[in-house]
C-alpha cells in the first residue's frame, strides 16, 4: 500500500521539483524496506533503478548528493556493481566533503571494494565529525567499523565496535541487522 501511495504522490507533482526527488527517495526508502522484509530482489532493483533515473535527470542538483549517498551504499550493502559504487560514493564525498554520513558511506564503500587501510582513514574521519558536531554516532557506523577492524585482524577493536553497533540500535535495529551483528560478535569473540 506505501509503494501505491508514493507512486500516486510522485505522478501529481511536476516532473522537475524537489518535491518529486524527496517522494522518490521516500520511495527508496520503503522498497530497501521491503527488500529487507521479503528478500525480494524485485524490491532492490527498482530502488536502484529509481535512483540511478533521480540521477540522470538531476545531475547538478542540490539534492544529488544524497541520491548518489543513497546509491553508493545500497548497491554496496547488496555486493550489486562495487566500481560503480565507489564513483557514486566518490562524487557524493567530493560535494561534501566534511559530511560524516557520506564519510561513513565512502569508507563503507571502499571497504567492500577491497580498500581496507583507505576505508579506516574515512571511517576514523567520519567519527571524529561526528564527535565534533556532538550528534550521536549511528550502528551502522560502528558496525562498519566493526568490519573494518576485524579485516585488519583487530578482533578485540572489531568486537568493541559490534557490542557499540547493538547498544546504539537498540530497539531500532531490524531483526536481520540483530542477527548480523550479533553473528558477527560471535564471530570475532574469543
Amino acid at each position: 500500500k506505501a509503494l501505491d501511495y508514493i507512486d500516486r504522490c510522485i505522478k501529481i507533482t511536476e516532473p522537475d521539483s524537489l518535491r518529486r526527488v524527496d517522494y522518490t527517495l521516500k520511495k527508496g526508502d520503503i522498497l530497501i524496506l521491503s527488500y529487507e522484509i521479503s528478500s525480494d530482489k524485485n524490491y532492490l532493483k527498482t530502488a536502484i533503478s529509481d535512483y540511478e533515473s533521480l540521477l540522470a535527470k538531476m545531475p547538478s542538483n542540490s539534492g544529488v548528493t544524497t541520491v548518489l549517498n543513497n546509491l553508493a551504499y545500497l548497491l554496496a550493502e547488496n555486493d550489486e556493481r562495487l566500481p560503480e559504487a565507489l564513483e557514486y560514493a566518490k562524487r557524493a564525498l567530493d560535494a561534501r566533503p566534511n559530511n560524516p554520513v557520506i564519510l561513513d558511506t565512502y569508507a563503507y564503500v571502499l571497504l567492500k571494494n577491497g580498500k581496507t587501510r583507505q576505508a579506516e582513514e574515512f571511517l576514523a574521519a567520519a567519527v571524529q565529525h561526528f564527535e565534533q558536531e556532538r550528534i550521536l554516532i549511528p550502528a551502522e557506523l560502528y558496525e562498519h567499523k566493526g568490519m573494518i577492524k576485524e579485516q585488519l585482524g583487530a578482533k578485540g577493536e572489531a568486537l568493541a565496535a559490534f557490542k557499540n553497533a547493538l547498544e546504539a540500535g537498540g530497539d531500532k535495529l531490524s531483526p536481520r541487522a540483530r542477527q548480523r551483528i550479533e553473528d558477527a560478535i560471535k564471530r570475532v569473540s574469543p
